[in-house]
């Protein structure tokens, strides 16, 4: 089972992680100021002819309910300046003058208002069956802003009480320093209503509403913050004749893609599009087509028609294998028997990525942003699906340093989990505690595991770098489907996915050398950590010997002490945590004059 385009997740043990993980909530503290520059509205062909329109130059002909709330820094307003803190020129519509601007506070203020629906509907109903004489019409509107936890809807009715959504935006990236970008200014956003309204609809209601798309966080007023949402040029057109659209596109192998992938661990890769049918007519021998390598590669899909208002996901009919070292570019394109009345909505881009000898990434290399958890500590990073058993030494990472990178002198680690059954995350192994330099910061360095792991065919494992500490932060390069990129809050141990693609690669390099901790006896680490049941501690001792186990909390106060009788191979040893209050602690395993420590952290 594919991760395709609709609504499927991840190969191998999707449906647990669906259930049991969250989209992960963004903090203020996360908010880019770097605001989207104005662009050009893209030219575009005939698209049929505009029914109705409206630019807001009457701000009668719309009704504004602002939950309770009054000023211009709540709700939507209807004028021709930019009254949030976000963008300081608002929307450069193509008619210019007044536009509609939601705003809720300043987040670097804290005046957010929490639990608010703010709503802007037409005053009058629009018959559209009347105007048009078809059902077969597009809702248009240019837009500007940024999404981050809200929620921005398109909603109908056709007895101006009950509304239902038609669309929202939740298909734009989120802004945050771990990167994503605002909106093109203006965007064309495009609904076809011959999806949700009928050849004998009544005259219907428009409304856009906002609010967050958290509710069961909604006392937590990071989810209350908006860059805003500007809306001008509403219409309703009729649709074109011949309108193919792309809604979604999807490649990889079984549910990920990688932009470096080490020979060995070569799968097929799948390459998918969904597809709809927005014009009027029924477009026939409709073709998925990917030429890779100018000619090295060429395949199609089978050949399908798509009756107007129609949907329908097309994959080559044959799988593509890299064979060799080297870059890859793949050229992908839509074909039909039908000219495009709007070709714009059917473009595919390209795709690169390379094929290597011992590197596994799934970042695109190019840094944008960076993931950091505010004042506690977190665990970030990307899936891995193995194809061929092998042996992992180490994972690279990259750490941001500068005005908004990481704190020089902070503890870190890597860390590697395998996937069970029930699509949770098993400790595998990680490195010794790392302390940030200036060295370090802004490229890929490789950080060694304790002990090399063994990976093994068809698993799919989790690569992540992490820290106990305040001040961390973890590079991000570009982007990630839901539930393939994760991060854990270690203040109270929950996994979130996150969408900004963490800069953490497996590298399987075999001259890698593993540090052994001791020339006695090596020292895995705690796990489950953190814990609040128990935990243990995993020693390997080349010959018996008696040891001390010392447990120090953050002042250096020993808070437990304990004589361990190991011996030769491999150790187990339970640590009892029922008396330590919450915290972070150290470990400490003492003998024949050499001494490891692990960190612990108890919720």
């Amino acid at each position: 089972m594919k991760k395709l385009i609709l609504t499927t997740c991840l190969a191998l043990t999707a449906g647990a992680i669906c259930a049991q993980k969250a989209p992960r909530i963004i903090l203020a503290d996360e908010l880019s100021s770097v605001e989207k520059p104005s662009s050009l509205m893209p030219s575009l062909k005939d698209e049929g002819v505009t029914i109705w329109s409206d630019d807001f130059s009457d701000e009668s002909t719309w009704v504004v309910d602002n939950s309770g709330q009054s000023g211009l820094d709540y709700g939507w307003n209807i004028n021709a300046e930019s009254d949030g803190w976000y963008s300081t020129a608002g929307i450069s519509s193509s008619s210019g003058g007044n536009y509609a601007e939601l705003v809720n506070g300043d987040p670097f203020d804290g005046t957010q208002a929490l639990d608010v629906v703010y709503t802007l509907t037409t005053a009058n109903p629009i018959d559209v069956i009347t105007l048009a004489g078809t059902n077969q019409v597009t809702l248009e509107f240019e837009q500007f802003g940024a999404r981050f936890n809200d929620l921005q809807q398109i909603l109908y009715s056709t007895d101006g009480v009950t509304f239902n959504p038609i669309g929202d935006n939740l298909d734009q990236s989120v802004l945050s320093a771990s990167g994503g970008s605002a909106y093109d200014n203006p965007d064309l956003k495009q609904i076809n209503l011959g999806t949700v309204i009928s050849e004998t609809s009544a005259p219907i209601w428009l409304q856009f509403s906002w609010t967050t798309n958290y509710p069961a966080s909604a006392d937590n007023p990071n989810v209350w913050v908006t860059y805003g949402w500007y809306i001008d040029d509403v219409r309703i057109v009729t649709n074109p004749g011949n309108d193919l659209q792309v809604t979604d596109t999807y490649w990889g192998s079984e549910g990920l893609n990688y932009f470096q992938i080490p020979i060995t661990q070569v799968a097929p890769i799948d390459f998918e599009a969904a597809l709809f049918n927005g014009g009027n007519n029924t477009q026939t021998n409709v073709t998925l087509n990917a030429d890779i390598n100018a000619g090295a590669f060429s395949g199609t899909s089978d050949p399908v028609s798509i009756d107007p208002l129609g949907y329908d996901t097309i994959s080559l009919s044959t799988q593509f294998t890299p064979d060799a070292l080297g870059d890859y570019t793949i050229v992908q394109s839509i074909s039909t028997d039908s000219t495009d009345d709007v070709p714009v909505n059917n473009e595919i881009s390209n795709i690169t990525f390379e094929v290597v000898n011992y590197i596994y990434a799934r970042d695109i290399n190019a840094v944008g942003g960076s993931t950091s958890n505010g004042e506690d500590g977190f665990e970030a990073g990307n899936l891995f699906d193995i194809w061929a058993d092998q042996t992992l030494k180490a994972i690279d990472i990259r750490i941001p340093g500068g005005t908004n990178g990481a704190q020089l002198g902070v503890e870190f680690y890597v860390k590697l989990y395998s996937l069970d059954s029930e699509g949770e995350f098993i400790y595998e192994n990680e490195s010794d505690p790392l302390i940030l330099t200036q060295q370090m910061q802004n490229s890929s360095f490789t950080v060694p595991l304790l002990s090399p792991v063994d990976l093994f065919a068809n698993t799919t494992y989790l690569a992540v770098v992490g820290s106990y500490e305040a001040g961390f932060r973890v590079s991000t390069a570009g982007n990630s489907d839901p539930q393939t990129s994760f991060f854990q809050d270690l203040a109270d141990g929950t996994w979130y996915y996150q969408t900004g693609t963490p800069f953490v690669r497996m590298n399987f390099d075999p001259t890698i050398g593993v540090e052994e901790n001791s020339t006695s006896f090596q020292v895995g680490n705690v796990f489950p950590n953190p814990t609040s049941n128990g935990a243990n501690l995993r020693v390997v001792m080349n010959n018996a010997q008696n040891m001390t186990m010392l447990i120090t909390d953050l002042s250096g106060r020993i808070v437990s002490s304990k004589a361990l009788d190991l011996k030769q191979g491999e150790n187990i040893i339970p640590v009892d945590s029922k008396n330590l209050t919450s915290g972070l602690y150290t470990i400490t395993l003492e003998g024949n004059a050499s001494s490891v420590s692990r960190k612990m952290t108890i919720r």
